[in-house]
């Protein structure tokens, strides 16, 4: 689907026009500037990218209420113009920038607020655009817990996590972004209000789960406005414990040990010696130990004690070190900012796949195979998604003023995965880049998922070309065959170019910079 557009490359008149009587002018925005700064998202495209995908929408909403969303989404659909929902963006595979231009529905600026957290019935309603830490903040000083939440909480949005199906801080003991909503209010492509749950009691033995097809589907089903979350009282203590190991192969075994016992953490996360080695480079404060285990238990004060006493035990087993409490609180302080390398001022895109825990050991050792394959400057980090499935976040760094480093690097992705479903995993996350996954990821399973979007979504207006496939603004179908083939072609041609060595590069020069302002201000 392409949007009609003027000779300027935003919205046509009659479009602009509609949606501001609909919403108010001050809430739609057609300018050059504003309408770029919404096509690209964590992980930034070269702007040759251009050639396949409309990324800058045509114009730019920003609701202030659902009934403005009702509006926007009809008129979307009257007009036959496609639709983006966008929070924060703070996910890097394209789900949320625009693959056909069109309508770009921000809804972080007037739809943020906390509708009402209920005390007596353990839930919190708020609107889509809320952030995580926003919620979770508000919840933790009236006495309540938010089990889980993305690790990027203190700016992604509630309905952005839940669109995505993510993992995230609290998956081991909570479950993951659907686990723990009661009920979602979603404007559906006809622009139709319906609410997919109900906000104090589950939705069991009701017909088809509706929540749980909203998780996930990336804003290719509907606009989610609100979302209402179970919470739970909130623990008497919440102790961070962290572990040191000589590699992150030397991982596997306690965490096995650990998972088939009967603690239960809050969090389970770990990280490789060189993503503290690239933290130090980018000139933080990062623990000098080779890959750590960190743990964060919650509950009653004896529980807590009683888990941490086992886990040491576990851990001493395996030749493990535990390390300081004040190590563990800043790896806990620190659980929202990976990727501060990335301060460096390169390029970085993460990959995120699962395995059963078992493979652990066998992942983490190909994961460092395909860097050096590829000949790239990354790290390894991940969490326990639940008791057999390890999540692991590897990311790497790379010069992204190179369009050809920066488009070879995407396959990076692809050959991850590969390893993934060799070993009895798969890749997370579909958007724009990866939706050609899908067919291999769900086999037959991809048809009635395409046919529930083409049921609810006939005019397709609803987030195009993502999830279910990827198509180019040429119309072209990217089948699974393609996709692998011209995945496979950019990781040959990254095979032939020299060892990505930006990193050391960029620390020297970040170091540099950072001597000559400590000099300044000592003069001054």
């Amino acid at each position: 689907m392409e949007a009609a557009e003027d000779s300027s490359g935003s919205a046509p008149a009659t479009l602009v026009r509609r949606l501001e009587e609909a919403i108010g002018k001050e809430n739609v925005k057609t300018s050059k500037f504003e309408r770029l700064l919404y096509s690209h998202d964590l992980a930034p495209l070269p702007k040759e990218a251009q050639l396949a995908f409309k990324n800058i929408p045509d114009v730019v909403v920003r609701p202030r209420s659902t009934e403005d969303v009702r509006r926007v989404v009809t008129i979307a659909a009257e007009e036959r113009v496609p639709i983006t929902p966008r929070g924060s963006s703070t996910w890097g595979l394209g789900g949320s920038i625009p693959a056909f231009g069109g309508i770009l529905i921000d809804m972080t600026g007037g739809m943020n607020r906390i509708v009402k957290i209920d005390s007596e019935n353990l839930c919190v309603t708020a609107e889509a655009g809320a952030t995580w830490k926003q919620v979770y903040d508000a919840c933790l000083a009236k006495g309540l817990l938010l089990g889980s939440y993305p690790s990027s909480f203190p700016s992604a949005t509630l309905a952005g996590w839940v669109s995505t199906g993510g993992i995230g801080v609290g998956n081991y003991k909570y479950g993951s972004a659907g686990s723990n909503v009661r009920n979602l209010e979603v404007v559906m492509p006809d622009g139709s209000v319906v609410n997919t749950g109900f906000d104090t009691v589950c939705d069991n033995s009701s017909g088809y789960n509706l929540n749980w097809l909203m998780v996930g589907a990336e804003g290719t089903l509907g606009v989610i406005t609100k979302v209402t979350l179970r919470l739970v009282p909130a623990p008497e203590a919440m102790k961070p414990i962290s572990y040191s190991f000589p590699s992150l192969e030397a991982l596997g075994p306690p965490l096995m040990e650990i998972c088939r016992s009967r603690v239960e953490p809050l969090h389970i996360s770990f990280g490789d010696d060189r993503h503290y080695a690239l933290l130090r480079k980018a000139g933080k404060h990062a623990p000098e130990v080779g890959s750590m285990l960190s743990l964060t238990l919650e509950g009653d004060k004896a529980t807590v004690q009683h888990e941490e006493e086992v886990i040491d035990k576990i851990v001493e087993r395996h030749g493990g070190k535990k390390m300081s409490d004040e190590v563990s609180r800043h790896e806990w302080d620190e659980r929202c900012y990976e990727f501060r390398s990335r301060e460096l001022g390169l390029g970085h895109i993460p990959g995120e796949v699962i395995v059963p825990l078992n493979q652990f050991a066998t992942m983490a050792a190909e994961t460092y195979g395909l860097m050096n394959e590829l000949k790239m400057e990354g790290a390894v980090i991940g969490i326990m998604a639940d008791r057999n499935t390890v999540m692991f976040m590897p990311y790497y760094l790379f010069d992204s003023e190179s369009l050809l480093k920066s488009v070879t690097s995407l396959s990076f992705n692809k050959k991850y995965s590969d390893i993934a479903f060799g070993l009895g995993g798969r890749p997370l996350g579909l958007g724009m880049f990866f939706a050609s996954n899908l067919k291999t990821i769900r086999g037959e399973g991809v048809r009635p998922i395409k046919a529930i979007k083409a049921a609810l979504d006939p005019k397709e207006v609803m987030n195009p070309g993502k999830l279910t496939e990827t198509v180019t603004r040429q119309g072209i179908h990217v089948a699974p065959a393609l996709f692998e083939l011209g995945m496979d072609a950019l990781a040959m041609a990254k095979k032939m170019l020299p060892r990505d060595q930006e990193v050391d590069a960029k620390a020297s020069e970040y170091e540099d910079e950072r001597r000559e302002k400590e000099k300044k201000e000592h003069r001054h």
